[in-house]
């Protein structure tokens, strides 16, 4: 058994009330006897309850994060910059993966109010099916919602995808691109229909033939090769084929070479998000957002609870690689061009 706040007071002389006292730093102890205890607690390596601590302050000082899919390079680097900044604050957090189904969503927020955390911090995985288990959770603690939303009424941290896919399809413009196709429409996945919906938008801004959107399951390796064989199979390829992110890109390229179609010489390539290595090793053309950043932001919003729902967009950047400029071997080193950002 470890030491207890009974063996501090003992050691010292004093009552339990007191040692209490001295330890959290409360009035009424003096500073010698202050010193005296935090010195026993120390000499006998004392480690004060969690739990305990927790039920005089009714907080646990956990915070959970549930992400829709933990194997995306993606919802890592969120989580980096999320722990980072708590860290600081002696907060610990506690990660759920939702496997992109409402249903395990659903029971981890309910797991996770059980162990009485403090806060979540989420990334939906549905626009509409999701807001009924934020809104239950509501009730109990605050709740941020990062790169997906689901209800109005919460705090939400995402990425400006509009401004970003403006800029990326000026840069595909001025490449020579007079048509283009979506590739990964994940229905559900609320960033990247925005990021599609933006695509017609700016392709009709810059003159470019919008070709019929390629839809898929999910937004991943396989998905991004049956991307291409379903544009294949339909006739010609567009001059540019924009995917939902760099896993449906990697997968995209993939099933070009398999084909002996080169890219960029027969075709343009583009993925979102510059998350892993992977969009740098394969010279890929990618939307670079601030994933680090979504998750300070998000750790900020919650230290500095509002009464209104806030929504805070950040800029991302684009990043051309040689799937888009012809005239750019890319090296060893991994080199990229930073064309676009505010």
């Amino acid at each position: 058994m470890g030491t207890t706040l009974a063996d501090i007071a003992a050691s010292v002389g004093v009552s339990v009330a007191t040692a209490s006292r001295a330890m959290s730093g409360k009035p009424g102890v003096s500073a010698a006897t202050r010193r005296a205890v935090q010195a026993a607690s120390r000499e006998l390596d004392y480690q004060p309850s969690a739990v305990a601590a927790s039920l005089r302050t009714r907080s646990t000082g956990v915070i959970g994060l549930l992400v829709p899919d933990i194997t995306n390079p993606f919802f890592p680097a969120i989580m980096q910059g999320l722990e980072r900044e708590f860290a600081k604050h002696d907060k610990a957090v506690v990660l759920m993966d939702t496997e992109e189904q409402v249903e395990v969503e659903a029971a981890r927020v309910e797991a996770l109010l059980r162990r009485r955390v403090d806060a979540l911090v989420i990334s939906p995985v549905h626009p509409t099916r999701s807001a009924d288990a934020l809104r239950r959770a509501g009730r109990h603690v605050p709740v941020i919602q990062v790169d997906r939303r689901t209800i109005e009424d919460a705090d939400f941290v995402g990425v400006d995808h509009a401004w970003a896919i403006t800029k990326l399809v000026e840069h595909l413009h001025q490449a020579g691109a007079r048509s283009a196709g979506f590739a990964g429409f994940v229905e559900g996945n609320l960033p990247i229909v925005e990021r599609e919906r933006a695509l017609r938008v700016a392709c009709e801004s810059f003159g470019i033939e919008c070709m019929p959107t390629v839809a898929a399951e999910r937004a991943d390796l396989s998905w991004g090769r049956a991307a291409i064989r379903e544009m294949l199979a339909a006739g010609t390829l567009p001059d540019v084929v924009i995917c939902g992110n760099d896993l449906l890109a990697a997968g995209a390229l993939a099933e070009l070479d398999s084909t002996g179609i080169s890219c960029p010489d027969d075709v343009l390539l583009t993925g979102y998000d510059d998350a892993a290595p992977i969009a740098e090793l394969l010279g890929l053309t990618t939307v670079r957002q601030p994933l680090s950043d979504l998750g300070r932001e998000a750790a900020r919003l919650l230290r500095q609870q509002g009464e209104a729902p806030r929504t805070v967009l950040l800029t991302p950047a684009v990043i051309v690689r040689s799937t888009s400029n012809r005239q750019l071997d890319q090296p060893p080193d991994g080199t990229a061009l930073l064309v676009a950002t505010r």
